[in-house]
């Protein structure tokens, strides 16, 4: 296992110690929402296809999917994404 050394501000500090003992899990998620959400951004800018976008972010096609919506897209599958899907 590796080290992290993270230079926060106070008032982060704060926020965060009650989670002391689950900071590995909270990064993991932080940075699981983040990868999303660029994911996402790309996609929105229509430079990948949804699909794509589930592989950056290292999530399923059906879980990025419901993020879409859930961010107010309407997610649909095109051909591009049924073909690198079935390839």
């Amino acid at each position: 296992m590796e080290t992290l050394t993270v230079t926060v501000s106070e008032t982060l500090f704060e926020q965060v110690a009650p989670y002391q003992a689950d900071l590995g899990e909270l990064l993991r998620l932080g940075l699981r929402q983040v990868k999303m959400e660029q994911a996402l951004a790309l996609f929105k800018q229509g430079g990948i296809s949804l699909w794509r976008a589930a592989r950056l972010a290292g999530v399923s096609l059906r879980e990025m999917a419901q993020y879409a919506v859930a961010q107010g897209l309407r997610a649909t599958v095109d051909e591009e994404t049924l073909r690198e899907e079935l390839a």
